[in-house]
Parts: C-alpha cells; sequence; structure tokens
C-alpha cells in the first residue's frame, strides 16, 4: 500500500488531500469557491467516497484562501477534528474566518498542534516541522503549520516517500525555526510544495533588500526531485518568476527531467508515494487531471 497526496486545483490558493496506508483522510486547507465547487468536491468524492468522513483538517494558517468554503466540505465529508497553530488569522472579521472559526469550534475535537509533533498511521507519517513559534515574526504566514508526510516502512523505519507541504511559510520561518531545529537531512523531501503559491517570500534573506532573493538554505537541504506549486489567477505576482527559476534550479528533475508542476497548467495533481521497498530515487508517480 502506498500513500496519495492530491495537490488540487483551487485557483489562487491551496487544498491537499491527504489519504493513508491505512485509510484515514486529511484534508490540509482549502479554497473552495461558488465557480469550482462542483469540480473540487466531485473530485475529493470520487478519491475518498461521498459521506466519508475527514479524519481532520489541517489548517496551515487561517487565511481566506486556506479555509475558504470549509462549511461545504463539511457538509459532504464531516470533519472529525480541526487542527491549527493556534495562531490568528490576518483578517479575523473575514466571512471565511468566521466560518472556519464556526466548524472549528462545532466539531468534535479541536487540536493546536506543536513543532515536532508526529502521527502515525500505518505507513503514513505526519511530522509537524513548524507552528506557532515564538522566535518567528508574528504574522499568520510565519507562524502557520508546516507538515512533512513519509511513507516509512512499518518494520524497518526506513522511508521510501516523502512530500514537503510549506503552505504559506517564508524564509523567516525556516531560517530562524525549522533549520535551527532539525538537522538538514532530515528535510531531505522528494516532492517539495513550494511556499505562498511561488511568491517570493519564501526565498528572501533579511540580510538584503525585498528583491533579492538569496536564502536557499532551506531548498538545499530539502533537494526535491520536483516542485509543485498551487497557484491560480491572481493579482500578487504569483508565482514570482525569480522563485520560479530558484524550484528549478534546485529540483533535481523526475525521471523524465521535469522539475516544475503548477496547479494553473497541469490542473489537479495526484502523487502517490512509497511505490516500493526501497529508497531509490522515483520512487513515486504523479498524474495530472485538468
Amino acid at each position: 500500500m502506498s500513500t496519495k497526496v492530491h495537490f488540487i486545483n483551487v485557483g489562487q490558493g491551496n487544498m491537499v488531500l491527504i489519504q493513508s496506508e491505512s485509510g484515514q483522510n486529511f484534508l490540509m486547507d482549502c479554497n473552495v469557491t461558488n465557480d469550482n465547487e462542483f469540480r473540487v468536491l466531485n473530485y475529493v468524492g470520487s478519491n475518498i467516497g461521498w459521506r466519508t468522513p475527514i479524519t481532520a483538517f489541517i489548517c496551515s494558517h487561517r487565511d481566506a484562501d486556506h479555509i475558504r468554503g470549509i462549511e461545504k466540505v463539511n457538509e459532504i465529508f464531516p470533519i472529525r477534528e480541526v487542527w491549527d497553530s493556534g495562531f490568528p488569522g490576518t483578517t479575523t472579521n473575514s466571512p471565511e474566518y468566521i466560518s472556519y472559526m464556526y466548524i472549528r469550534n462545532r466539531v468534535a475535537t479541536s487540536v493546536v498542534v506543536d513543532r515536532d509533533q508526529r502521527w502515525s498511521f500505518g505507513s503514513t507519517k505526519l511530522w509537524c516541522l513548524s507552528a506557532s513559534d515564538n522566535r518567528l515574526l508574528t504574522t499568520a504566514n510565519s507562524q502557520g503549520i508546516v507538515l512533512k508526510v513519509e511513507h516509512r516502512l512499518n518494520y524497518s523505519n526506513l522511508c521510501v516517500g516523502s512530500v514537503m507541504l510549506t503552505g504559506d511559510s517564508d524564509s523567516n520561518t525556516w531560517r530562524d525555526g525549522i533549520l535551527r531545529d532539525y538537522h538538514p537531512s532530515a528535510l531531505k523531501s522528494d516532492i517539495l510544495m513550494a511556499g505562498h503559491h511561488g511568491s517570493d517570500t519564501f526565498f528572501e534573506s533579511s540580510a538584503t533588500s525585498a528583491n533579492s532573493l538569496l536564502f536557499t538554505s532551506h531548498i538545499e537541504a530539502i533537494s526535491p526531485d520536483m516542485s509543485v506549486i498551487s497557484v491560480g489567477s491572481n493579482g500578487f505576482g504569483h508565482p514570482n518568476r525569480k522563485a520560479l527559476s530558484l524550484y528549478e534550479k534546485y529540483s533535481r528533475g523526475s525521471d523524465t527531467g521535469m522539475k516544475l508542476a503548477r496547479t494553473d497548467l497541469q490542473g489537479t495533481i495526484r502523487l502517490e508515494i512509497g511505490l516500493s521497498s526501497t529508497a531509490s530515487a522515483g520512487n513515486w508517480r504523479m498524474e495530472f487531471f485538468c
């Protein structure tokens, strides 16, 4: 059995479905709108089954494009638990925020996750690398959840596939938090989800101007085969051209040489990791759904 990670095309936002080896379903963020509601919810239902519960909704941070439509998700796929960092969102009076807090307070269990907290679901392992952290900037992006998904063999604990889900984390999250807490080798991942929809904030160095993209220690440690960008039409300049060049530079390439995939170009991206009992390169499969 393998672990499946679906980067769902939701336009300018984020929504990742994680299917564990032992049958649990997790949803990290959502951006369900009137325009994409039928397509997005139909995709989830066709993969996990209609009315199947969501084991946990994992909110990377409480900004609108990561929590929009949670009530629509909950109506069809009842959410058992909500996990987040406990840090407030940027706009706490928005309709999306109010809906999110209503669901968060209504479900049976809401969990404020901690840095270095880990969960095991058969061979599927979830690892929170960063959450609320008083060393970091007091912004929703910096204080959000960074989650690593691993497929580890139960008899040997060998990691045979991994995905780094960065949310909207920025260089501050990594430079002053994650890279201080963990050995770089622990960050190695087959697939990297680009930070903040391909924004340059993932690479900004505090020692330079905002236009200089110099911080790369994190992506060098992650050393992904491919980087995936969840992005749609927007007025923010996402994905940033210089950031794209860095993802291209530091991604090693799939067996076909592909280094980048984007939901606005390739559509929904379905990833399967842990396809064999070895940690060989390319031990994953990726499919695209327009």
